[in-house]
C-alpha cells in the first residue's frame, strides 16, 4: 500500500473538523517506524497550529489514479523545521472524480465579466492552481464573494466554450493585489473532464522533466 506514496510526493490535507476549514497543501516527507512524516501545513504565510488527535483526510494522486485515506495527527515538529508526524493509514481509498486535485502552475487566463451597462469586461489575470473543480487566481481586479464571471484558457487548454464560475474565496495579499478561489459552474462533463484530463497529462511531463511529483 505504501508502494504508491513516495517520498517528495504532493499532497493535500484536509480537516475532519472545522476549524481548518481549506484544503492544505503538504508533502510526504519521510517514512518513519511510528508513521509518516509530512511537511508543515501553513495559513497566511505562518505554521498551522494543528493538534495532536486531529482527524485529517489526505489526498494524492499517481499517473493513473487518485487516492485518499483517512489519518492522525501524533505529533507536531516544531525543529528545526515545521513537520508533522501523521499515522500511517490502514487502508488507501481509490477516488473515481479526480477532480478535487489541484495542480499549481504558472499560467494566464481571461476573466469576462458582465458590467451593468450590458458590456463585457475581459482582463487577463494569473492563474496559480487548476482543478476539475475549480481555479486559483491572483489579481488586481476587485472582485466579491458570489460574483459570477466567465474564464477562458484558450491559452492554456482547447476547450469549446467559456467556463462560468463563481468566486467562493477572497484574500488581500497585499495592498493591491487578491487572490480569489473561483469554483466552476455549470460546467458540462466534457470540459471538466477536458481539464482534468489536461492536468495529469501536464503532472505526468512534469514528473519526467523531474519538476514535480
Amino acid at each position: 500500500m505504501m508502494k504508491k506514496l513516495k517520498i517528495n510526493q504532493k499532497i493535500e490535507v484536509e480537516f475532519e473538523l472545522d476549524d481548518y476549514p481549506e484544503i492544505y497543501l503538504s508533502k510526504i516527507a519521510d517514512f518513519v517506524d511510528a508513521g509518516i512524516v509530512i511537511t508543515g501545513l501553513y495559513q497566511h504565510g505562518a505554521p498551522l497550529a494543528v493538534k495532536k488527535n486531529d482527524i485529517i483526510y489526505v489526498y494524492f494522486t499517481t499517473d493513473r489514479a487518485a487516492y485518499e485515506f483517512k489519518s492522525v495527527i501524533l505529533q507536531r515538529i516544531k525543529e528545526p523545521l515545521p513537520f508533522i508526524l501523521i499515522k500511517r493509514p490502514e487502508e488507501l481509498k481509490r477516488i473515481q472524480r479526480r477532480d478535487y486535485f489541484r495542480l499549481e502552475l504558472d499560467g494566464i487566463v481571461e476573466l469576462n465579466q458582465e458590467k451593468k451597462d450590458g458590456s463585457i469586461e475581459k482582463k487577463e489575470v494569473k492563474l496559480m492552481d487548476i482543478s476539475g473543480g475549480g481555479i486559483q487566481i491572483k489579481t488586481k481586479l476587485k472582485l466579491k464573494e458570489g460574483d459570477q464571471i466567465k474564464i477562458s484558457f484558450k491559452k492554456l487548454i482547447k476547450l469549446d466554450k467559456l467556463i462560468k464560475g463563481k468566486i467562493v474565496r477572497k484574500r488581500k495579499e497585499n495592498f493591491e493585489v487578491y487572490k480569489y478561489g473561483i469554483e466552476f459552474i455549470d460546467i458540462s462533463d466534457r470540459n471538466r473532464e477536458m481539464i482534468i484530463q489536461w492536468i495529469f497529462n501536464l503532472q505526468r511531463k512534469l514528473r519526467q522533466k523531474g519538476l514535480g511529483r
